[in-house]
């Protein structure tokens, strides 16, 4: 019984000396970051209200709803995606507000009248799919490595969206 007594005794010493020196584990991302649903363009990402999935980046198609030529300074991306009502009743939505980043984190908000649909999606039915288009005009020598999607209501996160060097227009 003693033995087993001095075993527990140092046992329990060598854990608290071990939770002293323990070093906390930092916040991914920094503690102000939004917290997000994270994943690929080729993934299919869900905040408990909205899915996303069959994401892609590309060029304006020069319909007149996409009619934005390239300039000497700045280019256009386009973020294509399906989105569909992932609750049980239907859907009255905010549009998102949406940025582009970089490798260095530099953020370029998407320009607000350059989003498809504008303001507000209303009565989408569960499971109701809409098509989401949002054009970035960003500088030329800008390589995107992320896109956020914030929702309009706190309650749901946001979209945190990676993009690889070869999806990039």
């Amino acid at each position: 019984m003693r033995t087993t007594l001095s075993v527990f005794t140092a046992l329990l010493a060598l854990s608290a000396t071990g939770a002293a020196t323990a070093h906390p584990t930092p916040v991914p991302g920094g503690a102000n970051q939004a917290a997000a649903v994270a994943g690929s363009l080729h993934a299919t990402l869900f905040n408990g209200q909205a899915r996303i999935r069959k994401m892609s980046l590309g060029k304006p198609d020069n319909s007149p709803n996409e009619s934005y030529p390239d300039t000497a300074d700045e280019k256009w991306i386009v973020f294509r995606a399906v989105m569909s009502n992932g609750t049980a009743k239907p859907l009255e939505m905010t549009q998102f507000t949406a940025s582009i980043v970089d490798g260095d984190g530099i953020a370029v908000a998407a320009q607000p009248d350059k989003v498809r649909p504008i303001g507000i999606v209303s009565n989408i039915p569960p499971g109701g799919a809409w098509k989401e288009t949002i054009l970035f005009q960003v500088p030329k020598d800008f390589k995107p490595v992320k896109i956020v999607l914030v929702a309009a209501n706190p309650h749901y996160k946001a979209f945190r969206i990676t993009i690889a060097p070869s999806d990039v227009p």
